[in-house]
């Protein structure tokens, strides 16, 4: 069953969004690399630079066939971040999964940060769990910026759970999340450049057939350029590669 938008909703807009060239919150839209103060314009309630700079961007189609799809946009000519990367996103759709790969160059001739997320819905039911051998919880303030780390014995969620109402938190040390619905099971897996997982249940509909799940895949945890921007660096004339899939089970 593929499930349909509600079209008043306007969380609808980040289904599968790539957040780029960071990953979630960035406090304040602020962060300084190499000595160079840098702003970012678009703040939201919060005070914070939410999923980075693409949301109302175009990508360039370089190829479409009936199973695969690349795409690319290129960084470097906005204030916000001033560096010359060039963004590849490929999605490859197999019988029993989707392949997404983002591959990251840097053209600037120096040092550039980067860091990345995507972020897919997922459509639950009434009936599910949604389970993962995480090792840690990351702890937030009132503004949804971390703050410490919690160890955890793994996640285990199911429409019963307390946790589940109002959930927007990330976890890392597991590269895989598991969900089993009464009509079919997924699990959505990092490959590479992934160790962290941002789950949200909006309180709001995101799908006409019923409630949502975001689990996002993220290469940092939010406010990384703020806290540890040297952590993103990727060196002139460097490629990164990202990918996760999502596998029927």
């Amino acid at each position: 069953m593929i499930p349909h938008f509600s079209g008043a909703n306007q969380l609808a807009k980040v289904f599968g969004y790539t957040m780029a060239p960071w990953p979630n919150r960035l406090a304040a839209g602020k962060y300084t690399f190499r000595e160079s103060d840098i702003q970012a314009l678009n703040l939201d309630a919060d005070g914070n630079a939410n999923h980075g700079l693409l949301l109302d961007q175009e990508f360039e189609i370089e190829s479409q066939h009936e199973d695969k799809l690349a795409l690319s946009y290129s960084f470097g000519l906005d204030s916000q971040y001033p560096f010359a990367v060039d963004l590849q996103l490929e999605f490859e759709l197999h019988e029993d999964s989707l392949l997404v790969r983002a591959i990251a160059t840097n053209h600037s001739g120096q040092a550039a940060p980067f860091g990345i997320g995507f972020h897919p819905f997922f459509l639950l039911g009434d009936r599910f769990e949604v389970s993962a051998p995480f090792t840690n919880r990351v702890l937030t303030d009132s503004r949804m910026l971390p703050v410490s780390d919690e160890e955890i014995s793994g996640l285990a969620l199911n429409q019963d759970s307390a946790e589940v109402a109002g959930l927007d938190t990330c976890f890392y040390g597991a590269d895989a999340i598991t969900v089993l619905r009464p009509d079919c099971s997924f699990e959505i897996r990092a490959l590479q450049g992934f160790d962290y997982f941002m789950l949200y249940r909006p309180d709001e509909q995101i799908f006409e057939e019923g409630s949502a799940l975001a689990i996002e895949p993220m290469s940092h945890r939010a406010n990384v350029f703020a806290e540890d921007i040297d952590s993103t660096e990727i060196a002139a004339g460097d490629s990164r590669v990202f990918s996760y899939e999502i596998r029927i089970l």
